[in-house]
């Protein structure tokens, strides 16, 4: 028979050993997450719980006794901060915890909203919402298997701090994350951040997938990625980013980059060059959408670089300067859609009339293809992804840029601030095109 034995966390009743725990406002989150055990579920009610110690959550769960912390089902987001007047301290630290999951909470502070350091693994943060903080969270230790989902960042760089939404690994690689996943997320106003990226990938981070996020209003690039040092290539797919200032995507090298809507970009759409160090190659772009940035396109130092793709894009633009691209010599340019053209990047591709008239109202942010637009069968079957922004399955003569034409109006997500909408698409291996 257990045995149960009450205890308490501030005035908060706790009950050990029998893994579920309440926890209630005038209780401590910080004495609740650092009592937790293997196997443990807190459930936070609603309310305000302002602490000003340092939060460490430390806790050694296992597959079989995984760690839940959530706010209370059918109850506003428990909200989790710190003083204004406090020490200058990251909300939540997740410290060498493992098995574990957050889920539900509201958080802000003065430092980071959640940071992680020491070595961690499967971690989850879910459906939490993040704002008024320096960094979204912060990931400053190796880490496996991480899931970050359905979160909304925004109004980060506190205090004109950095202000990333998702940091991800040491900025010299020394420390890696991998095989995580980081989809939809709703990562938005950075714009007071000295830097401000939506998600930042460092250098070594590999085999991770940034998909179905929708990332807008940003200082610094909406994804930026390294290079993964040998690792496997880092797959940022299905994504909508708009307003990002410097560029939509930035990669260096070791991406696998498709299906995505880069729109109403001020700086560059797409950028691909020299960056911390690392030449551009291994960088494939393949099937994204880019209307508008000035340029739409960056690429410089790629000729004759290794495992370079540009294929089956959909770029268009009203600018001057629409293209800022040196030699593509030795790269793969096959089944391009452009406006205006560019015979460097048009190689093998076509002339898109114009943005009026090729897609459905893209001044509304609807990229979906006209019933006659120049994308449709446009595309390279040989660099065609297997399925398209909307999880649709591509078939027959693909088409450019990042929808597959089915029907006269969009079947999918309308493009908007808010989370995107995910149809489930079939199973694909993990790195497979």
């Amino acid at each position: 028979m257990a045995i149960l034995i009450t205890s308490t966390i501030g005035i908060a009743p706790v009950t050990s050993f029998a893994k579920q725990r309440e926890l209630r406002p005038g209780g401590s989150f910080e004495d609740a997450v650092e009592h937790l055990a293997p196997g443990d579920t807190l459930t936070v009610h609603d309310g305000l719980y302002s602490g000003r110690g340092r939060i460490s959550v430390n806790v050694a769960g296992t597959a079989s006794a995984p760690v839940l912390i959530r706010g209370a089902a059918g109850e506003p987001k428990p909200f989790i901060t710190r003083p204004d007047d406090s020490e200058p301290q990251n909300t939540i630290n997740i410290e060498g915890a493992t098995h574990l999951t957050i889920d539900g909470l509201e958080i802000s502070g003065n430092g980071d909203g959640i940071n992680f350091h020491n070595a961690v693994h499967d971690v989850t943060i879910e459906n939490c919402v993040i704002h008024d903080v320096d960094v979204g969270i912060g990931v400053h230790g190796p880490a496996q298997r991480l899931l970050f989902r359905g979160n909304e960042i925004r109004d980060t760089g506190r205090g004109g701090a950095t202000g990333e939404g998702l940091y991800i690994g040491c900025h010299d690689g020394s420390c890696a994350v991998t095989e995580s996943i980081f989809e939809r997320n709703w990562i938005h106003g950075t714009l007071h951040a000295s830097q401000g990226d939506g998600i930042e990938i460092k250098m070594g981070s590999s085999g991770n997938i940034v998909r179905d996020n929708v990332i807008s209003d940003t200082h610094y690039p909406g994804v930026l990625l390294y290079s993964t040092q040998g690792g496997a290539p880092n797959i940022v797919e299905r994504n909508a980013i708009w307003n990002c200032g410097d560029s939509g995507i930035q990669a260096a090298a070791d991406a696998i980059i498709r299906n995505n809507l880069i729109l109403d970009s001020p700086g560059n759409g797409f950028n691909s060059q020299d960056h911390n160090g690392i030449r551009p190659s291994h960088v494939v772009f393949v099937n994204n959408t880019i209307v508008g940035g000035s340029p739409a396109l960056r690429l410089s130092d790629w000729a004759n670089r290794p495992g370079l793709v540009l294929a089956n894009n959909a770029i268009y633009t009203t600018s001057w300067s629409a293209f800022a691209v040196g030699s593509l010599d030795g790269v793969t340019v096959a089944g391009n859609v452009i406006a205006p053209w560019n015979a460097s990047v048009g190689k093998g591709g076509v002339a898109g009339r114009s943005i009026a008239l090729d897609f459905a109202k893209a001044k509304d942010k609807n990229v979906y293809p006209g019933s006659q637009s120049k994308l449709i069968h446009a595309g390279a079957p040989n660099y065609a992804p297997r399925d398209d922004f909307n999880g649709t399955p591509r078939s027959g003569k693909p088409d450019a840029g990042a929808y597959a034409w089915t029907q006269p109006s969009n079947p999918g997500w309308r493009v908007h601030p808010g989370f995107k909408t995910v149809k489930t698409s079939a199973p694909r291996a993990k790195n497979a095109p």
